[in-house]
């Protein structure tokens, strides 16, 4: 019988606890991968979070309210560390600088597609809406004082789409936190979901301004190319249309990057489509039936149009099916 992954944990715990590890978060961290580590590391102390890259708003504005200290992955020796945590993420393309580490624990909500980690311990739950619902269920209570349960709580509110891939948990979870950290739900959701900065907002008009469209297999499917801000950018645009795929070219990889969204009557999953044309194009792709991204070496013209081909195709089947 499989472990729970509070057992895993546990287990992992009584192994490691009080050596010193790494924490890391998928590069661009956001909110729930901050808030997840930030509360790992409370109960490993001596632990160091790291990510590389900039990290989107949410998560910095969480570390500047709570003081949380993030260095890049890059910067640390490997020889000074018993090994490595990775969380919210599980594949080496959104964290790069993991590769020659030793993997003791993989923390991740996403689906199998692109997934090439192997940690000494693992808790998947791919039905869970956010990491940070997995870790404050996994994390002694003991350790989720008032600073780690306001991380959390903006880590769920953050990465559950609005409560759109929320079960009844993520309300149990959410509302014990609350209580633990005596927060109001609007200061939660103002870090959640940041007023986008001046330039950002210019970035999601542009990538409006950008927008074509098909209708196919019964969908309006929106695509668009960002100089920054792509995931913005796809989820607001995905309210107007059905799906949306939003390319945004990466020089520092010498790749693109797709950020995928759709409403919730869209019966095609968008991971499977995510890890689909990464099979095709090269690189990796996964995430979650409504919210998914791909990193593709491939350039962003042909990136959309194989994101656009391959839904069409898998809206296709699934018609045939149903």
């Amino acid at each position: 019988m499989e472990k729970a992954g509070s057992e895993v944990f546990r287990d992992f715990l009584s192994r490691y606890c009080g050596r010193k590890v790494a924490i890391a978060t998928h590069n661009r961290a956001d909110a729930d991968g901050i808030a997840s580590a930030y509360a790992l590391s409370r109960a490993l102390p001596g632990s160091v979070i790291c990510t590389d890259e900039e990290m989107n708003e949410g998560a910095r504005l969480l570390c500047e309210k709570l003081g949380i200290r993030a260095v890049p992955l890059a910067t640390l020796e490997r020889k000074d560390f018993e090994g490595l945590i990775v969380v919210d993420t599980s594949a080496f393309t959104l964290v790069p600088n993991a590769r020659g580490w030793k993997l003791l624990c993989i923390i991740d909500h996403h689906r199998p597609d692109g997934r090439d980690m192997k940690g000494e311990f693992e808790i998947i739950d791919p039905e869970s809406p956010s990491a940070s619902e997995i870790v404050a269920g996994i994390v002694p209570e003991a350790d989720i004082a008032g600073k780690e349960a306001f991380a959390l709580s903006v880590g769920i509110i953050a990465d559950a789409a609005r409560f759109k891939s929320a079960r009844a948990r993520t309300f149990d979870t959410l509302g014990r936190l609350m209580r633990i950290c005596g927060a109001e739900y609007r200061e939660l959701l103002e870090l959640a979901e940041p007023d986008p900065k001046p330039e950002a907002k210019l970035a999601m008009l542009t990538a409006m301004k950008r927008v074509e469209f098909v209708y196919a297999g019964g969908y309006i499917i929106a695509t668009t190319e960002v100089g920054s801000n792509e995931s913005d950018a796809a989820s607001l645009i995905a309210d107007a249309a059905d799906v949306c795929f939003v390319a945004k070219w990466k020089d520092s990889e010498n790749a693109t990057r797709i950020s995928a969204r759709a409403r919730k009557t869209v019966h095609v999953p968008l991971n499977e489509v995510m890890a689909e044309v990464a099979g095709e194009l090269g690189g990796a792709g996964g995430g979650h039936a409504k919210a998914a991204g791909a990193s593709l070496k491939a350039h962003t013209a042909e990136s959309l149009k194989t994101c656009v081909e391959v839904f069409i195709s898998m809206a296709g089947n699934a018609q045939a099916r149903r």
